[in-house]
């Protein structure tokens, strides 16, 4: 790929006339839906695909009026003008990282940069670099590749599990994630594990020796352990009642509602619910 677009730039950036046949790189690279670029060191575009028209609004016989320009440039019939002041202002300290990176011949890497674009609102794209010659870092190929629409989405995503975070941590209750086996080793545990157990969610995290299936009752253990598996073989949900002991030495009534992780074949991998306490009471000291 890096010597077809060295010779192809080779060519292009030397001429500016001549039509290109169904199957030549200009063609290729125009049908391209990312955009493809040239750039030397100081981000002045020595070439662009048409994806990049596409993407930023600049025609191929000129800039958008709204962009500052400079000379026209010898190449693919688009005025000279620096990537880099098409870049967020926020981004292009960005941008000279990069160009940091390509001076120094580092292992090709896939920035997240904003650009603006043909709608005058700025594009998240992910830009890849590589040096067009294995003679000189400069000029360098820029592929761009538009992801507005995920980074929008992980925005979304990412938002909606900050509201969840607050909720979960809101709730009098345990909400978790426990592998299917006899101790309940816990692979997630909200906040409302201190209030119900007494032990943060650290504690039962990072100590395997001390697990959320010790705490269980020793008289509701087996119980407990065969209305799960009953519920996970069957696939449906499961509703439990049976005591804890507390850090503190009390015995408390909790009830659990959970239901099964399954692998794709259909084995039990984790459950996960939550439990509250019945009767509140009982953290002021009901007896063993």
């Amino acid at each position: 790929m890096m010597r077809f677009l060295e010779q192809f730039a080779s060519a292009s950036i030397a001429s500016t006339a001549s039509t290109a046949s169904p199957f030549s790189a200009q063609a290729i690279l125009d049908g391209l839906s990312d955009a493809v670029l040239v750039v030397d060191a100081d981000s002045t575009l020595l070439y662009a695909s048409r994806g990049w028209q596409a993407l930023s609004g600049h025609e191929l016989g000129g800039p958008r009026e709204d962009t500052p320009t400079t000379p026209r440039a010898e190449g693919h019939g688009t005025a000279a003008q620096r990537l880099r002041d098409a870049l967020h202002p926020a981004d292009q300290s960005r941008w000279d990282m990069l160009a940091r990176h390509v001076s120094r011949r580092e292992r090709p890497d896939c920035w997240r940069l904003r650009i603006l674009g043909a709608d005058h609102h700025y594009r998240w794209c992910e830009v890849r670099s590589q040096s067009l010659s294995l003679a000189s870092p400069w000029p360098a190929t820029l592929t761009v590749h538009d992801i507005s629409e995920r980074v929008q989405q992980e925005q979304i995503d990412a938002a909606n599990l900050r509201s969840l975070t607050r909720l979960i941590k809101g709730l009098p209750a345990m909400v978790y994630r426990a592998r299917n086996n006899r101790h309940w080793s816990m692979e997630y545990i909200s906040d409302g594990c201190l209030a119900i157990t007494g032990l943060s969610p650290q504690q039962l995290l990072d100590h395997p020796s001390l697990t959320y299936g010790e705490m269980i009752h020793p008289e509701d253990a087996d119980r407990v352990w065969e209305q799960v598996q009953a519920a996970l073989e069957a696939r449906t949900p499961f509703t439990l009642a049976y005591r804890i002991h507390h850090r503190d030495g009390d015995v408390i009534q909790v009830q659990e509602k959970g239901h099964g992780i399954y692998s794709p074949d259909g084995t039990p991998l984790a459950v996960e619910g939550i439990i509250f306490v019945v009767d509140t009471s009982g953290l002021a000291g009901d007896s063993a």
